[in-house]
């Protein structure tokens, strides 16, 4: 495996568009390298690379993307009775109107800018990977945009599984960029979707203003390589969820484990 170029971060906020830098933690260590992509509303969270830095003796590449302000269009400007009212055609109201025109701009941009993300991520990988180099790819809400889009861009058959928690992504969308993978095996991956992730039922409905096609994070995958876990948690709660987190870590030890026999 070719080194990777890494330097400190000077903060999200000075990435330019379609530009991501890499966090590398355990960069000395030989196992099977993980790469980590997280969502709009844990991207300023340490909890995952550390966690998973400190269980894994592997190297953990934790992507920086530039997301766009939907973090606050979510947590300052959305309630959930709002968001329901708002879903109400009769009671659209001139608030709840810009509101909508609100969460529609700022999450076509988030969504974008992981796309493109995706993209950058995998024009580096194809620099500094060969054919034999292999690698875990997770990604939480739109960063599962950020993986499957680099997943699929990839010039080599480096993806030796993928794990997808709370996928703000399109389901057919999802199982067209996993099919879309470069690769002579059947590659296993996990989709890990929630029947209780209120960001999903209504603010990635509003900003896709698409009522009748919902998430890769709120039910199955179609594919037969995917295998979809059911659980109830709620969006922002996989990062800091410790049972959550060996069940991660118990993916990966399989995959590894599938690899070497």
């Amino acid at each position: 495996m070719k080194n990777f170029y890494t330097r400190d971060l000077s903060g999200l906020a000075n990435l330019s568009p379609g530009k991501i830098e890499l966090d590398i933690l355990n960069e000395d260590h030989d196992g099977i390298p993980i790469v980590i992509a997280p969502g709009f509303l844990t991207q300023g969270s340490d909890d995952w690379k550390n966690y998973i830095a400190s269980k894994i003796d592997a190297p953990i590449y934790y992507v920086k993307w530039r997301s766009s302000s939907v973090l606050h269009f979510a947590s300052k400007q959305l309630a959930l009775n709002s968001a329901r009212s708002l879903l109400s055609f009769t009671n659209l109201t001139l608030k709840g109107m810009g509101l909508l025109a609100s969460a529609y701009m700022e999450w076509k941009s988030a969504a974008n800018e992981a796309n493109r993300a995706g993209v950058a991520l995998a024009r580096f990988l194809n620099d500094v990977w060969y054919d034999d180099d292999k690698a875990v790819f997770i990604g939480h809400s739109l960063g599962v945009r950020v993986i499957t889009e680099a997943m699929r861009n990839l010039t080599h058959d480096n993806v030796m599984t993928s794990i997808s928690l709370a996928g703000a992504l399109n389901r057919d969308e999802y199982d067209r960029r996993i099919t879309a993978i470069a690769s002579p095996r059947t590659i296993a991956h996990t989709n890990v979707y929630s029947t209780n992730d209120q960001i999903l039922k209504w603010v990635y409905r509003m900003g896709e203003l698409n009522y009748s096609q919902r998430p890769i994070g709120l039910e199955c995958s179609g594919l037969a390589n995917v295998h979809n876990h059911k659980n109830a948690i709620g969006h922002t709660e996989y990062h800091d969820d410790e049972e959550f987190g060996e069940f991660i870590l118990a993916r990966y030890n399989d995959a590894v484990r599938v690899r070497t026999m």
